[in-house]
């Protein structure tokens, strides 16, 4: 839903205002965004289950990600392409997947690491007890 709203208002901004491509999906990457805390706070008053409650800033939460990442796609490429002037739909979607796949890679190892020293800090007071 994000990436489509993002490039549904992209698409306006370059029509309407006539802004480049890249400028217009930075704009539009940070007005898809949306905020479900009045969504959260009605469902709160009016006694919705708390599952449903946490699936919703769930989702949010997802799109909050989603968003930020095509912010940082968008922005990183703009002036790249200002000194080239060579991007289209090929280059965003391999930006894309640079920067969702880099991510999920320091990810999994900050985790292996911290995984590691929680281990190493287990043992240790293993044996210290025993």
């Amino acid at each position: 839903g994000v990436v489509f709203c993002a490039y549904a208002t992209a698409g306006f901004l370059m029509l309407y205002l006539g802004w480049d491509l890249l400028l217009a999906l930075t704009c539009g990457s940070m007005f898809s965004a949306t905020d479900p805390v009045a969504v959260v706070n009605l469902l709160k008053e009016l006694g919705a289950s708390p599952t449903l409650t946490v699936q919703i800033q769930g989702e949010s939460l997802l799109n909050d990600g989603s968003s930020i990442v095509l912010v940082m796609v968008a922005s990183q490429m703009l002036p790249r392409a200002a000194a080239t002037k060579k991007y289209g739909v090929a280059s965003i979607f391999l930006e894309l997947m640079r920067t969702a796949f880099g991510a999920c890679a320091l990810g999994m190892l900050i985790g292996m690491v911290f995984n590691a020293w929680i281990h190493l800090a287990n043992n240790r007071f293993e044996h210290a007890s025993g």
